[in-house]
């Protein structure tokens, strides 16, 4: 028995009787790997455009899968250092419709912002990924000699995914979904350094294949409202409401 990893190929010497057994033995082995691929679509939306889309979304503690058009709700710690904070993410499935359609009208009526649309193609237990962002230089210290280099922290939206091909058209993914956006500047003896804030989703899912995925959870967003107005004069009650902006 040879075998040529340049060709991928099984050279095979031995009687009539074992190349036959063997044959079939081949044949039973060498499958062609299953692949997948997947369009992913990630988006900023509201509550009431997930109505529309047919998910409801809610922050719980983990509960049991659902079917088709149901949610299944897990709970994550999402900060960086100690946890002050618990916050949900959410696994939703959407019945099969045209998805890039509806998203595309949310858009126009600017009820959604698309941030990326990734296609991945992965093989049978292979993680596939794909990352978007920018890359943040800092200098680093090193030895008692002070010679600095430079360094570089990510700053990016990533997705990594694994998957695993069943029987009767199912697939189990392994998913991976980052968030990773600039922090506080963190002042040290020998300089300023850049905190990176994390978010992370990690999750294995069951799914159909065709069917749609929805995960929710690795954005947030801080509103703040802030008043302009002349200094006491804008204190002054209902003539500070004319002079505001």
């Amino acid at each position: 028995m040879t075998v040529d990893k340049r060709t991928n190929r099984l050279l095979l010497r031995d009687n009539k009787t074992a190349l036959s057994a063997l044959e079939q033995w081949v044949a039973q082995m060498d499958l062609p790997v299953g692949q997948v691929e997947l369009s992913a679509h990630i988006v900023t939306i509201n509550e009431k455009s997930l109505r529309e889309l047919g998910v409801k979304w809610t922050l719980a503690d983990a509960q049991q899968a659902g079917g088709v058009g149901q949610v299944t709700t897990l709970g994550s710690d999402l900060s960086v250092a100690t946890a002050t904070t618990h916050v949900g993410f959410n696994i939703g499935r959407i019945n099969g419709r045209l998805l890039d359609l509806e998203l595309s009208a949310l858009e126009q009526k600017q009820q959604l912002d698309i941030i990326a649309s990734p296609r991945l193609l992965a093989s049978h237990l292979q993680p596939a990924s794909i990352k978007q962002g920018s890359e943040i230089p800092y200098q680093v210290s090193s030895g008692e000699s002070g010679a600095t280099s430079v360094e570089f922290k990510e700053a990016v939206l990533g997705m990594e995914v694994t998957p695993t091909v069943l029987q009767k058209g199912r697939i189990r993914l392994k998913l991976h979904i980052s968030q990773n956006v600039p922090g506080q500047v963190l002042q040290q003896a020998d300089g300023e350094v850049l905190a990176i804030d994390k978010q992370e989703i990690e999750t294995q899912v069951e799914v159909k294949s065709g069917e749609t995925l929805a995960l929710g959870g690795i954005f947030t967003r801080k509103n703040k409202s802030g008043q302009d107005s002349v200094p006491l004069l804008g204190d002054i009650p209902w003539f500070g409401a004319i002079i505001s902006s």
